[in-house]
């Protein structure tokens, strides 16, 4: 059936360039040059060179609108599977044509466009804002509200709406033939700013946004807890660590003096000592490190109005212990 088509449309292709020439209103030199240009469009489909064709056929009826010239144009979308437009410009042939049309050229019209309507679907696009610009396969069909259904090509099409200030909005969508599917659409407008010291401008009840930046949050006391808990556990080793480090000492100081004494004993004991000792400097500087950024954060922290603010005459002492700092005060 599809092949007794296509040799329905390939019997009307050949539109005579006399019969161009002949299209009432027209001059010798628009009908030469629609001419040229409907035989480059029929070399071009016969190479199988659609899109230029149609380009061809179209300004070809520009330059001398003659009605047969419209079939041409509809075997040509056919040929690309523009279903819809083929349906267009042969409701046009027909209009145009009218009377003039033969009655069995007529028929075969009847039928092809029957045989096109089961290859057009129809969508009902629904906004909710009007203005916004509908699109279809990225051509706009129209601004919404549409006046009513959207006839498509059967496949899968792409649906969009377009305005200014908000971000487009697509959904793709497949359809048969003859169905009809209905498209909510939802744009989200932007907020409008508001507008001071304009007269006669409405003032808005509703609290002004505003965004991130604008919002004074209160800095996070993460940072300030973790020092602050960080240096009083590096105080409390640093003070254990230096209570051994004295004691290990004092080890050493009688282990030379007891006598009689080895040499292992020594050595064990210096030994002791010395470790000690160097634990003690490493804490006691990882405990310098902790306190000054406790104090860095205590410094820099705004306080919430809602929280007492710290008394003017506490104070924050950085006080030598044995074997390291101890940060001292109340905040």
């Amino acid at each position: 059936m599809r092949k007794h088509v296509f040799a329905v449309f390939v019997g009307l292709l050949f539109v005579p360039q006399a019969t161009m020439a002949q299209s009432p209103g027209s001059d010798d030199a628009d009908s030469s040059k629609a001419g040229v240009r409907f035989q480059r469009a029929v070399e071009l489909y016969r190479e199988g060179s659609y899109e230029g064709a149609l380009a061809e056929f179209r300004k070809a009826y520009q330059t001398s609108p003659t009605y047969q010239v419209l079939y041409n144009i509809a075997q040509t979308q056919y040929a690309l599977h523009d279903f819809v437009g083929a349906y267009k410009s042969l409701m046009q042939y027909t209009v145009e044509g009218g009377s003039d049309i033969p009655a069995d050229r007529r028929a075969q019209v009847d039928q092809m466009s029957a045989k096109l309507v089961d290859r057009i679907a129809h969508l009902q696009i629904l906004i909710n804002v009007s203005g916004a610009d509908v699109r279809v396969d990225d051509i706009s069909v129209g601004t919404s509200p549409l006046p009513g259904l959207v006839p498509v090509n059967v496949g899968t099409r792409k649906v969009s709406a377009v305005m200014a200030g908000s971000p487009e909005v697509v959904r793709v969508v497949t359809v048969a033939g003859k169905e009809s599917m209905k498209i909510d659409l939802r744009v989200d407008l932007p907020s409008a700013a508001p507008t001071r010291g304009v007269p006669g401008a409405t003032t808005s009840t509703a609290a002004p946004l505003m965004t991130r930046s604008q919002v004074a949050e209160p800095p996070s006391r993460i940072g300030l807890i973790v020092t602050l808990s960080t240096t009083a556990a590096l105080v409390v080793a640093t003070g254990v660590c230096g209570f051994l480090a004295l004691r290990a000492q004092q080890q050493l100081k009688d282990a030379i003096d007891t006598y009689p004494n080895t040499r292992d004993n020594i050595e064990a004991a210096r030994k002791k000592s010395k470790n000690y000792g160097y634990a003690t400097d490493a804490l006691g500087a990882a405990t310098l490190v902790s306190g000054g950024a406790a104090l860095y954060f205590v410094l820099t922290h705004t306080w919430d109005p809602a929280t007492p603010k710290p008394s003017k005459d506490k104070s924050l002492v950085l006080a030598p212990t044995v074997g390291g700092m101890v940060l001292q005060g109340s905040f």
